[in-house]
């Protein structure tokens, strides 16, 4: 992912949340707004892991995400893991993860 294709700052963030559009599973929560390119921000909330675990599966997220077909989905999107996404195994999380942007993108389309 180049950096065009991250959210990193807060108002962006903000902007996002702010839309309140959601997807939600059991394991993440998604909040997307349309847009004219793909972007994501991932939060892991602090009381779930250390630093340094945070970091690991945020960089996990990002390799789910580096695979995904990107060309469909015209979105900016926040991912936020909950507990219970920590303990999947790799290949249950880029299941989960393609199926809600699957969701994300059928939704986007009806409403457009």
């Amino acid at each position: 992912m180049t950096n065009k294709h991250v959210l990193k700052k807060n108002w962006e963030f903000k902007a996002v949340l702010a839309a309140r559009k959601q997807v939600v599973s059991k394991n993440l929560i998604i909040y997307y707004v349309p847009s004219e390119i793909f972007q994501v921000g991932i939060s892991i909330p602090k009381q779930f892991a250390n630093a340094v675990m945070r970091n690991h599966y945020r960089n996990q997220i990002r390799a789910i995400i580096r695979e995904l077909d990107k060309t469909n989905i015209l979105f900016r999107t926040i991912i936020i893991a909950r507990k219970t996404f920590l303990s999947l195994d790799f290949k249950t999380k880029q299941q989960e993860i393609k199926n809600l942007y699957e969701r994300i993108v059928k939704n986007g389309k009806r409403k457009v």
